[in-house]
This record gives structure tokens, C-alpha cells and sequence, in this order.
């Protein structure tokens, strides 16, 4: 009734499993490459990303180092005049604080137990 596996049998179930081994091996391999692929684009985009930065705050740079700039921001931020110039700084005026009346809140009607509701419709109200 035991029947043992000839040589045959033996070769097909060890070519099998070799099989299977390399299939799955060339599957791992696949998700990694993809995973690469994909980290690889990741990092391009960011390092365009960052590339534009650069080039902005090296514009910037270019800015700030130049006498034009400093003046502008002088005039600007510190409100500061060259010699024989006036500086007009109008002069705005609050507006009057609204008075917003406060909400009324009613308070909720007293709530009575039920069995008030029950006397009264048995033996009327008094």
C-alpha cells in the first residue's frame, strides 16, 4: 500500500521547488527595483524643489546686497528719509469701538416631572 517515490518523482519535486524559489526570488527582486524607481523620483522631485529655492533666495541675495534695496526697506519698515526730503506719514484713526449688545438668553422653561402632568390630568388644576 506505501508506495516510495521513485527517482523520477524525486527530480520533478526538486525541479519544482527550485522553481518556486527563483520565482519568488525574481518577484523580490521586482518590488525592489520598483521601490528604487520610486524612491529615485522621489528624490529628483525634491531636488528640483530645493534647486528652485536656491535659485530665489540667490535672486534674493542679489537684492538685498544692492543700495536700492537697503533705502527701500529703510523707507519702508523704519519710516526714515533721506537729507532734505519730508516724510508723510498719514495719520489714521481708529474707529470707535461698536458696542454689540449682549445676546438675551431666555432661560429654559422649568422642567416638571411627569407625575405633576398625571395629577393634574386626574384631578384638574387647582
Amino acid at each position: 500500500m506505501l508506495k516510495s517515490l521513485g527517482l523520477v518523482q524525486i527530480l520533478v519535486l526538486g525541479v519544482v521547488a527550485v522553481l518556486f524559489i527563483m520565482t519568488w526570488d525574481f518577484g523580490r527582486r521586482i518590488l525592489e527595483n520598483i521601490q528604487l524607481v520610486q524612491a529615485a523620483q522621489a528624490a529628483e522631485a525634491k531636488l528640483a524643489h530645493v534647486e528652485q529655492v536656491n535659485a530665489q533666495l540667490q535672486e534674493l541675495k542679489k537684492d538685498v546686497t544692492t543700495d536700492n534695496w537697503v533705502i527701500k526697506k529703510a523707507r519702508v519698515d523704519l519710516h526714515y528719509a533721506q537729507e532734505n526730503e519730508t516724510l508723510f506719514i498719514p495719520a489714521a484713526t481708529p474707529r470707535a469701538p461698536v458696542n454689540v449688545p449682549a445676546p438675551v438668553i431666555t432661560p429654559p422653561p422649568p422642567t416638571r416631572p411627569f407625575w405633576q402632568d398625571w395629577l393634574e390630568a386626574l384631578f384638574g388644576t387647582k
